[in-house]
């Protein structure tokens, strides 16, 4: 039988109308399993950022999830509607009038049946209390620094003593607890350097900022069983608007004055100072780290 052109184009024309749905069904399936497989690890995501830190606002949340996402927020606020929509996070106004996530006893649940302790932080007074931007402060920067690779522990875990290794033996001698942990372990000796995160809000008395700073005196103390694991150092986390820098020199110079100028290079080396630029409400722009030796040498 001979076709003519206009019934040939016709056939074509139909042939590949009929194939193109088929094969939007044969892909259709890996694109919704990749999608659900996606929003499984995102949900994962939140879920163990809000137990490890016992609340946290969206802007950290965003942060410690899609670090580098262009439109980290809005991934991470649908992600969030599905989790409180099932009763897995609850959302609580906070000091600032907006909103912090919590873990409920479902969401605790929830990470148990994955094999990630957990509790609800419900209950958490910091969510609505005067210690919520002191709170808020120390956990972004926990959370800069677990973008940037290492380890962290916050004053969440830190109250109940979660951690890899222990400090009990640093906060007797400092007689207080830190705001947080960070810490890395060293590839070439397998050794692990921690350091002690002291996040300034409110100024502080001087004796205060000098109960803090005696852990400099404390550097190399072992805080595992097998001494792999040592104390590296204290981080200041401050607004740099206020006037933190001048007082933790003040406190040094006070607590150190009488030592020799090598002892005191040598301490002053191991206590970072994280000046960071905020702007209303609360937000993290940017921040800068130096060692109290360096801010000093700038400053003279």
């Amino acid at each position: 039988m001979r076709l003519s052109n206009a019934d040939l184009a016709c056939l074509l024309t139909s042939a590949g109308r009929s194939s193109a749905p088929a094969a939007s069904r044969m892909q259709r399936p890996r694109a919704n399993r990749c999608g659900r497989e996606v929003a499984r690890a995102n949900e994962l995501g939140c879920m163990r950022t809000v137990a490890a830190y016992g609340h946290v606002r969206i802007a950290e949340l965003s942060r410690a999830v899609w670090p580098s996402a262009r439109y980290g927020e809005q991934v991470c606020r649908r992600t969030v509607r599905r989790l409180v929509a099932q009763g897995l996070l609850l959302e609580r106004r906070n000091a600032l009038g907006s909103t912090s996530l919590c873990l409920t006893r479902a969401g605790a649940a929830w990470l148990e049946l994955r094999g990630i302790p957990a509790r609800h932080t419900m209950d958490l007074s910091s969510v609505s209390g005067p210690t919520f931007f002191h709170r808020t402060l120390a956990t972004r920067y926990l959370i800069e620094r677990q973008v940037a690779g290492s380890q962290v522990a916050g004053e969440y875990h830190i109250l109940r003593r979660e951690l890899p290794f222990s400090i009990d033996k640093v906060a007797r001698a400092l007689r207080k607890l830190p705001d947080g942990l960070v810490w890395q372990r060293d590839a070439r000796d397998d050794s692990v350097a921690v350091e002690l995160v002291e996040q300034e809000a409110a100024p502080k008395a001087r004796a205060e900022i000098e109960k803090a700073l005696r852990a400099a005196t404390l550097v190399g103390t072992a805080l595992s069983t097998d001494g792999r694991v040592r104390l590296g150092g204290i981080v200041f986390v401050y607004d740099r608007s206020l006037n933190h820098e001048r007082r933790l020199l003040l406190a040094a110079d006070s607590l150190w004055g009488g030592r020799s100028l090598g002892e005191r290079t040598m301490l002053e080396r191991s206590v970072k100072m994280v000046a960071v630029d905020l702007r209303e409400p609360l937000v993290w722009v940017g921040s800068t780290s130096r060692t109290m030796h360096e801010v000093r040498s700038r400053s003279a």
